[in-house]
């Protein structure tokens, strides 16, 4: 599975914080009432550069940096980064969840779980795994929502294990600077949709603009498989807008919920506004060495 966590400890700090809550937001500023810029999961390392007020400025696993409430980290030394890191883990790969203190459906619980969060595995049972929390707290997670943290993709990347992927995310509620599946803007579902095939991608959606090769285009859409990019703005320097393709004229993308839409004006389906606003489509699947991470 994609190591996020690897990224992070290539940057060198002297704090690291590990995400200790299902979900913390990055803000663009040290207050709450700040605009959201990105999200951070459950487990996740990320160095820490500065402090304010109840703050810290870090840098997350795609090279996004942003404030974050203090509240929300386990704040570690680097040697204790490491060691997290090096643990046996567990990742979430059921789209909620949570983690009990019993090894019960009636116990209370100690955190919820989304979709990528990492876990410490303790112990293992038949039906539930024993975890550790970055702060050291511990309680069962049911084993059907976790593989191991070393196993390889959650899907094949294949036309067929993008669009199954997607279509999970169907009717989540859209955020602005949303990545996980409480919440979720364009760019952070399809970042996070092919964080599950194991390709990482840029924070935005301008930037996903220039991964891959163009794909040619005509009136009925044929040339566009399922899994493209499809892109949408004013003009190709002013991308505002990702979603999935699904081949020919659907898509799939955040916008209100994560829903399905055409280009086709005679689809039952059709979104004007994204038919004038379409641009580009970019082919991602067979060009997996061109995608990076924006830094």
């Amino acid at each position: 599975m994609l190591d996020v966590n690897e990224k992070s400890l290539q940057r060198s700090a002297a704090l690291y914080g590990i995400t200790n809550i299902s979900v913390a937001s990055m803000r663009r500023e040290p207050v709450y009432q700040a605009e959201v810029v990105n999200q951070m999961v459950l487990g996740t390392i990320v160095p820490i550069y500065e402090e304010q007020n109840d703050f810290f400025y870090v840098e997350n696993w795609d090279g996004y940096l942003g404030w974050v409430s203090k509240a929300s980290l386990k704040t570690v030394n680097r040697a204790e980064a490491k060691a997290w890191h090096r643990a046996s883990r567990l990742l979430v790969t059921g789209l909620y969840g949570r983690v009990s203190e019993r090894a019960c459906e009636t116990s209370d619980t100690l955190t919820d779980l989304v979709l990528c969060a990492m876990l410490k595995q303790l112990e293992s049972g038949p039906d539930y795994h024993k975890v550790e929390l970055p702060d050291g707290r511990t309680g069962y997670v049911q084993c059907a929502l976790t593989v191991d943290a070393t196993a390889g993709k959650m899907a094949e990347a294949t036309k067929q294990g993008v669009e199954e992927l997607a279509r999970k995310f169907l009717g989540i509620t859209y955020l602005w600077g949303g990545t996980s599946t409480k919440a979720l803007d364009c760019s952070g579902f399809v970042q996070t949709v092919f964080r599950m095939l194991n390709i990482a991608l840029p924070r935005d959606a301008s930037h996903m603009a220039a991964l891959g090769t163009d794909v040619e285009l005509d009136h009925g859409f044929t040339g566009v498989q399922t899994g493209d990019l499809i892109l949408f703005g004013k003009t190709v320097r002013r991308i505002t807008h990702v979603a999935l393709s699904l081949g020919n004229s659907l898509f799939i993308h955040a916008e209100g919920r994560v829903r399905i839409n055409s280009l086709e004006p005679a689809h039952d389906l059709y979104a004007e506004q994204r038919h004038k606003t379409f641009l580009l489509a970019r082919r991602i699947l067979s060009n997996k060495a061109d995608v990076t991470v924006s830094e």
